[in-house]
């Protein structure tokens, strides 16, 4: 299979952007991938896909238009034009649905791509309001930066990462404030926006605890799978109803709480039982590897990929 896919230029700290790209040409299925980056998601008017596959060197078999297409603030996404014309399969993966999802969901029905992918768990609704076949592909963690580094315990718990108030019950906040009178918890935090994600692997390495909380409209982050892949440090997250349903266990993966004296009792709990922390720490990881690589979500999209190609050719 040969691959146009549609995403801009991303730094590293944009890592899920270039992650799923990179997993593609690791597929047996897929021979290459011809990665066109020319367009902002904000640009007046639209792209006319007929004219980038002319500029592919080989006919693609797909199209795949990555995450940074819908990176478009409260605006509807740039127009692609020509999509049906053109007689390429083409897929479309939606990103920041807490943000102009209406919007989003329109421009979707009116490409009508045989296949759309979300990390969110209301891919079911997405599907009943677009009539496009949607498909969630979580995020995963690259198992290659996010490992043991051997680094030596230096705080109880900890976290990092940007706090804003949409985030899920504004828990974030509201556990740094908390962590002010705790006496007995070595307690961590920073923005970490600059680091490496070498240096956010080695911090987490070092934290006994890790948080992770849902983000806005409860999307489940890298971070999750971040922590459980380190192989040192046992993943903490809110409790929340069928948002995990598939992706992790409670009380086998990681501890879930509901309140902040919970979290607090529950960090107490476990940086004094090693044995117990160090168990779940290893059921975590064992299972991210098994289930939650980038290379797990490419085998995962090639295979529907595949699926609705041999479909629209009759030999399903």
């Amino acid at each position: 299979m040969k691959i146009l896919y549609l995403e801009r230029n991303h730094g590293n700290s944009y890592s899920y952007y270039n992650e799923i790209l990179a997993s593609l040409p690791k597929q047996d299925a897929v021979e290459n991938v011809f990665k066109y980056s020319d367009w902002h998601p904000q640009d007046p008017g639209s792209l006319d896909i007929r004219e980038v596959i002319e500029k592919c060197p080989e006919l693609p078999d797909a199209i795949i238009v990555g995450f940074g297409w819908t990176d478009c603030s409260e605006s509807r996404p740039k127009p692609i034009v020509g999509v049906k014309e053109s007689l390429i399969p083409t897929s479309i993966i939606l990103n920041k649905e807490y943000s102009a999802l209406d919007k989003k969901l329109s421009w979707i029905q009116d490409i009508d791509p045989v296949a759309a992918f979300t990390v969110h768990h209301d891919y079911k609704l997405y599907e009943k309001e677009t009539g496009v076949p949607f498909y969630k592909i979580p995020f995963a963690v690259n198992e290659t930066v996010f490992k043991n580094y051997g680094q030596n315990y230096s705080h109880d718990f900890g976290f990092s990462g940007v706090i804003r108030p949409e985030q899920a019950n504004n828990w974030r906040s509201k556990i740094l404030e908390n962590s002010k009178e705790w006496k007995d918890i070595k307690f961590f935090f920073t923005e970490h926006r600059h680091d490496s994600l070498e240096s956010y692997a080695k911090r987490i390495n070092s934290t006994k605890i890790w948080l992770s909380t849902t983000g806005p409209a409860n999307l489940v982050g890298t971070r999750y799978y971040e922590v459980m892949a380190c192989n040192t440090t046992l993943l903490a997250c809110n409790r929340l109803k069928k948002v995990y349903d598939g992706l992790f266990e409670e009380d086998k993966h990681c501890f879930m709480f509901d309140t902040i004296q919970e979290l607090q009792d529950k960090i107490h709990y476990y940086i004094n039982n090693d044995d117990e922390r160090n168990a779940m720490i290893s059921h975590a990881y064992n299972h991210v590897l098994e289930n939650h690589t980038w290379n797990n979500r490419g085998e995962e999209m090639i295979n529907i990929l595949t699926k609705k190609m041999e479909e629209q050719n009759g030999k399903a």
